[in-house]
């Protein structure tokens, strides 16, 4: 009884597919073979503490190592104009998740999106003056309001992307 069980399991794990998440990061790294993903520890400008929070979520970091452009590691005024925020993009197990970290400070932290894992996916800084600039392009400065400190833009390279930002006490999705 004990090798069927044996041999059922090794034929389930031999003829399973592989998880969503390594077939995308495979094809994504023959689109773009300088995505990798790093480690907190391998991730220039982070401290030490943000580090040890995000390796015991067990994070990694989706990077293009050749791009100069800030991503998925990145910093703004996201919860006020002033503050010094960090957010990161991690990918744990299937899961990505967004990690905001009021003024760098780990026991603060807020999870403000979570999705199923996408190497494609990226986030990036989105500044008051393009905020307000988009309000007057879709002619929404009814239902918006006055932009005065940062955004997250987040979503796959070349397709739609949301725009979240924080207002009264709350993460919104305002594009």
């Amino acid at each position: 009884m004990k090798r069927i069980c044996l041999y059922t399991a090794a034929l389930a794990i031999l003829f399973s597919p592989p998880s969503v998440a390594q077939h995308n990061l495979e094809q994504a790294q023959q689109d773009w073979p300088d995505l990798q993903l790093l480690s907190p520890e391998r991730v220039r400008g982070l401290s030490k503490s943000l580090q040890r929070d995000l390796k015991s979520r067990k994070c990694r970091i989706p990077m293009f190592t050749k791009w100069d452009g800030r991503h998925n590691v990145i910093r703004g005024s996201f919860l006020e104009p002033g503050s010094k925020d960090i957010a990161v993009l991690c990918l744990a197990d299937d899961d990505m998740s967004i990690l905001v970290y009021p003024g760098g400070n780990p026991s603060s932290a807020q999870l403000i999106r979570k999705f199923p894992a996408d190497a494609y996916r990226m986030i990036h800084t989105v500044s008051p003056f393009v905020l307000n600039k988009r309000t007057i392009r879709d002619n929404a400065t009814e239902r918006l309001p006055r932009f005065d400190h940062d955004a997250i833009e987040d979503g796959p390279v070349g397709e739609r992307t949301e725009t979240t930002y924080f207002h009264s006490g709350s993460w919104k999705t305002v594009f």
